[in-house]
């Protein structure tokens, strides 16, 4: 596609903006993911954004759009599922041991991430509006590489800015900047490095395939800058899609033996410990250790002892169920077990349930380029919580738009 194609993907998206107006809301949506600053939501929650205004003001555009055509949404087996996850976590933060106003909170953004997954799944399932979603994530993408170099120019310069992150259990230093561009966290920004990464992979998009392989690599280079657990889930994610898209006679048993080696290095840095300093490749340690000397397995297993505690509704949503070995509250750092303590047992069986019924549900011959992604976003969850990121309900609103998409 030739400059002229990309101006006239870029009017073609506008004109689909306008035929629905909650679609643009939509776009505009993806489109500030990278902006956490000058929220307007910020006292009603620490992480809402630009972004969960315009999914709530698609939300009450596309309900007026259903009214006024008398359509009338087809509930399937994932959106069931999904309804029970919901309505788990609303009872769940009704009965909040913790901070009530923190709960409801919480509750209100897993409903707006269930309403994102149906927004996803209702505009990806034309080609127009995929194009559009594909066009606007290359957009995002481009912007948070920009945000990248910036910010490594400017730590280079010493001038700080909030483009670069906290180091976590890295050690700090004055060579190396662990990046969080737009995001909230390095961790975040890894995974949205693996969503977005899937999303220009696709096959069925019309940009021009160098600009699209240019992106995934820029956003490959930004995911290492991260220096986090994510860089595993998007190695994990092209190894599969490499499988697939070059026809290997063993893809299969590659994507098995991808997922299951991810998930095994993610057990190992969780198991153990990893003491690793960039700017002194020769100093990085790995050992087993307790849980009073492991950091991440002290969280897992104060997180684990949290849910046995509260198994049936947990803690309430967004609490935080762990400790650090300094006793600091603390996320779970595992997304299954961070369900199970907040929402509770129940929830965390109607989530799984729900991604069952989608790769049930899925298109045949499976589009690996979305189930690449969230392979990919599945295995970063074993090392941090990714049920409230709202890239991962797009990837999973996609896919579920495969299953009935429409090349018109």
């Amino acid at each position: 596609m030739t400059r002229g194609g990309i101006a006239a993907a870029f009017a073609s998206a506008v004109r689909a903006a306008r035929a629905r107006p909650s679609f643009g809301l939509y776009l505009a949506a993806l489109t500030l993911l990278p902006w956490k600053w000058l929220s307007p939501l910020g006292g009603l929650s620490e992480r809402a954004g630009w972004t969960d205004v315009f999914v709530a003001l698609a939300v009450v555009a596309w309900s007026w759009e259903m009214v006024r055509r008398g359509a009338r949404p087809r509930l399937r087996a994932p959106h069931w599922a999904l309804v029970a996850y919901v309505v788990a976590g609303v009872l769940s933060a009704l009965i909040a041991s913790g901070n009530r106003g923190d709960a409801v909170a919480n509750a209100l953004l897993m409903v707006e991430l269930a309403m994102l997954f149906v927004l996803t799944s209702d505009y990806a399932s034309e080609r127009r509006g995929r194009d559009a979603i594909v066009l606007v994530v290359l957009v995002v993408a481009a912007v948070t590489i920009l945000q990248t170099l910036l910010g490594v120019a400017l730590f280079y310069l010493h001038v700080d800015t909030s483009l670069v992150g906290a180091y976590g259990d890295l050690a700090p230093s004055d060579s190396y900047a662990r990046i969080a561009a737009g995001f909230y966290s390095a961790p975040l920004l890894g995974s949205f490095c693996i969503f977005a990464s899937a999303v220009l992979a696709r096959d069925d998009s019309d940009l021009p395939r160098s600009l699209l392989r240019t992106a995934r690599i820029g956003l490959a280079l930004v995911a290492l800058l991260t220096f986090s657990r994510a860089i595993v889930g998007l190695a994990v994610a092209a190894l599969i899609r490499a499988a697939h898209g070059r026809g290997w006679r063993r893809a299969r048993l590659v994507t098995v033996a991808a997922a299951i080696g991810g998930v095994l290095v993610m057990a190992a840095l969780t198991v153990g410990h990893l003491a690793a300093n960039p700017a002194r490749p020769d100093s990085v340690t790995y050992a087993l250790g307790h849980p009073s000397t492991n950091p991440r397995l002290k969280v897992l297993e104060t997180s684990t002892e949290t849910f046995a505690r509260h198994p049936f509704l947990g803690i309430g949503p967004g609490a935080l169920p762990g400790r650090s070995k300094h006793g600091q509250p603390s996320r779970a750092h595992s997304t299954p077990i961070n369900v199970a303590a907040t929402v509770g047992l129940p929830a965390l069986a109607a989530l799984v349930a729900f991604l069952v019924a989608l790769w049930r549900e899925r298109r045949r011959p499976t589009d690996w380029a979305s189930w690449s992604g969230l392979i990919g976003l599945g295995i970063d969850g074993l090392g941090q919580d990714v049920d409230h990121f709202r890239h991962v309900w797009v990837m999973l609103g996609l896919a579920d738009a495969d299953r009935r998409r429409s090349d018109a």
